[in-house]
């Protein structure tokens, strides 16, 4: 059922199948019900929260079927060598951008996925992995030898308190059912003065995202439930407790760059253009990999003493 203009959610009752298995939830940063539409994608809905500007999908699948939905084989999409290579590439980048900001310790990778990534710091932290796969959960155990990898969410893990020098969560806030639990069980098993790095996140108000909408790639509201800017990311951090230090914006420099992105961006922003114009027009199209799709931020919590305010090792 749609929700547009300001409006309350209305009841989930209806005679469709699909929608009864549906259920409709208050925003995760406010708590606010109070939304407009954002985009339909297919079956689903994307709202915008008239409070804080969350977007999320509502009604969503219930949590024990977005769970659910990650249990399978180790994928091709994991094998594929050419995907395999650029992956790895990203990985190593991202490792960079970890070891400029922590020394060692401790680091918790929360959905850690396979472990792939995990495996390539174990030779500077004592690693620690989260995943509510059993069969990544396995393959990290068994094929990489990762003893320290947990099944379940994050809140399930039962770490002690203080017990991270860094917690990474790449790749997965956004199909979190509750990523505002989660990240302040994030806060409470970490350091204070540990860092937090929140990578490999769609940016919903990219370029891409603002002119094609639903047809952009990063958009799928059945397995990221929520959508995230800069400005709500950075609002839910801080309220559960952390102290932005600073959004990255990672393509350029990265193995999924193409020069002739640019030029297919410009086409296709052109045709969306068109369709605005001649509305009987409808071309099948999807955004392409652009600057500004996905974000990286790096967060800390407040040295112990500072009464939670930044001291100044935490604002750099």
């Amino acid at each position: 059922m749609a929700c547009s203009g300001q409006c309350k959610p209305s009841s989930p009752e209806s005679d469709d199948m699909t929608n009864q298995a549906r259920e409709y939830v208050p925003c995760n940063l406010c708590g606010g019900d109070r939304t407009k539409l954002w985009a339909r994608a297919g079956e689903a809905q994307l709202v915008q929260c008239l409070g804080c500007g969350l977007v999320y999908t509502n009604p969503r699948l219930p949590a024990d079927t977005l769970r659910s939905s990650y249990e399978g084989e180790y994928t091709a999409e994991h094998q594929d060598a050419e995907l395999a290579r650029q992956r790895r590439a990203m990985y190593l980048l991202e490792r960079e951008a970890i070891l400029r900001r922590a020394e060692g310790g401790r680091l918790l990778d929360v959905g850690c996925g396979p472990g792939d990534f995990l495996a390539l710091l174990a030779d500077r932290f004592e690693v620690y992995g989260v995943d509510v796969s059993h069969v990544y959960v396995q393959h990290a155990r068994e094929k990489l030898g990762l003893e320290n990898v947990h099944l379940g969410e994050l809140t399930e893990a039962a770490f002690p308190d203080a017990f991270f020098d860094v917690a990474q969560m790449r790749g997965v806030i956004q199909h979190l059912p509750d990523p505002l639990g989660q990240v302040r069980e994030a806060f409470r098993v970490t350091k204070p003065g540990g860092l937090l790095i929140v990578s490999a996140t769609p940016n919903i108000e990219s370029w891409c995202a603002r002119i094609f909408r639903e047809r952009h790639r990063l958009i799928a509201p059945d397995h990221m439930v929520y959508d995230f800017s800069p400005r709500t990311l950075r609002r839910l951090l801080e309220k559960a407790g952390y102290i932005v230090q600073q959004f990255a914006y990672p393509y350029l420099l990265t193995p999924y760059f193409r020069w002739r992105q640019a030029f297919e961006f410009i086409r296709l922003s052109a045709l969306i253009g068109l369709e605005r114009i001649i509305p009987p027009l409808r071309f099948n199209l999807r955004s392409p990999p652009f600057w500004g799709n996905m974000m990286t931020c790096y967060a800390r919590k407040p040295r112990a003493g500072t009464g939670g305010k930044p001291s100044a090792r935490d604002r750099t």
